[in-house]
């Protein structure tokens, strides 16, 4: 039996600009990554894996700093086994290469950087496998990189009880987001007739087959292993894989990440409702959780005013909190018409008016809005 660790899209040296992060945040987002792989490396030494494969994307970009890429290296050349790693359509393979022959270096002998449409055997360390990798040469393409496996295949003549397995990066028709077909497309239909028995793919961040365990599937995405963002909604995962000597193939998902990025999506209407999200926010980790709180609905008066003092509240129960209250209203009763305008007053008798004849509380709102901001 042959044990696999297959993961992909660590995507090392992700900045997390985009976020509106504070630097110190950013600075732990950027820092976990590498911890990632090393805790990922030390899973698969402890669950005696013989293979660790990286499906792409290693790396986010061909010019990360120079130290990152031998820190990276380093953590790898740590694991026992063989390390086999693919670059992906990030970290793409170029002329003037600025990343990989240093990678190549610091990682040392007996490891494999998958660079050239040729198949990469291990029997002579001791694994009856042999590798066949779609390469990328490119951030974008249309036509993929798997072309050139089963004439490959055909042409080895390898003995029954080598297994023979692809690993590629690109997106898969019907489970990635590729509505222009740019990056390296494939079907699930033209992989299984290559006549491999396993294929272990990169670039969509999602876990495919999305369970827990599996037996008998064929091509694997492992999800990207540490969260990256609030549209990763799983909390990282790589797969743990045993190919039997028969081709027989099962494997676990295992759970890679630490951080994790939710939505939480609320309409509210009373104290209940703001009690319920005080609630899920209690389940939440100051040390792990990123929340993006999205509020709608309209609250009475002190619930609404509030609000800087029960979002002060829940910010501190996480890690990072972003908020979007631009659809959350004050719910305008008699009482409030009553408090803030003059008896008699226009602004008085309109909403008033309003409010009396049950008008739609949009219009209500707009009102109270408009009479407020002329009064300004």
């Amino acid at each position: 039996m042959i044990r696999l660790f297959h993961t992909a899209d660590l995507h090392l040296g992700l900045k997390f600009t985009r976020g509106g992060y504070a630097p110190t945040l950013r600075d732990r987002l950027v820092t976990r990554r590498l911890e990632c792989l090393r805790a990922m490396v030390a899973l698969a030494q402890e669950r005696a894996c013989q293979v660790f494969v990286i499906a792409g994307d290693l790396f986010d970009t061909p010019r990360v700093a120079k130290g990152l890429v031998r820190e990276a290296a380093a953590i790898l050349a740590r694991f026992e086994g063989v390390v086999v790693v693919l670059p992906g359509n990030h970290d793409y393979v170029q002329g003037e290469d600025p990343l990989w022959p240093g990678f190549v270096d610091a990682l040392g002998e007996g490891h494999h950087l998958l660079q050239h449409e040729t198949p990469c055997d291990l029997r002579e360390q001791g694994v009856p496998l042999v590798l066949f990798p779609g390469v990328c040469a490119s951030r974008h393409s249309q036509t993929n990189a798997v072309g050139w496996v089963s004439a490959a295949l055909a042409s080895l003549d390898l003995p029954d009880e080598v297994r023979r397995i692809g690993v590629a990066h690109g997106s898969l028709e019907g489970l990635s987001p590729d509505f222009g077909g740019d990056y390296f497309p494939m079907t699930k239909g033209e992989l299984e007739a290559t006549g491999l028995d396993l294929w272990l793919l990169g670039h969509t961040h999602v876990r495919f087959p999305d369970r827990d365990r599996f037996e008998g599937d064929r091509v694997l995405f492992p999800a990207t292993p540490e969260p990256d963002g609030f549209d990763c909604r799983h909390a990282g995962h790589a797969w743990i894989i045993e190919l039997e000597a028969d081709g027989t193939v099962r494997g676990e998902s295992v759970r890679t990440g630490t951080h994790r990025f939710r939505t939480v999506v609320k309409t509210l209407a009373n104290e209940a409702d703001l009690e319920a999200v005080k609630t899920e926010f209690a389940t939440f980790s100051a040390e792990e959780d990123l929340v993006k709180l999205i509020l709608s609905g309209r609250l009475p008066g002190e619930l609404f005013e509030s609000r800087g003092e029960w979002l002060a509240a829940l910010e501190k129960s996480v890690l990072y909190l972003e908020s979007d209250l631009s659809d959350l209203h004050r719910e305008i009763r008699g009482t409030d018409i009553g408090r803030e305008f003059t008896i008699g007053s226009f602004p008085h008798r309109l909403l008033g008016g309003l409010a009396e004849s049950g008008a739609e509380a949009d219009a209500l709102q707009l009102a109270w809005d408009l009479v407020k901001e002329a009064r300004s």
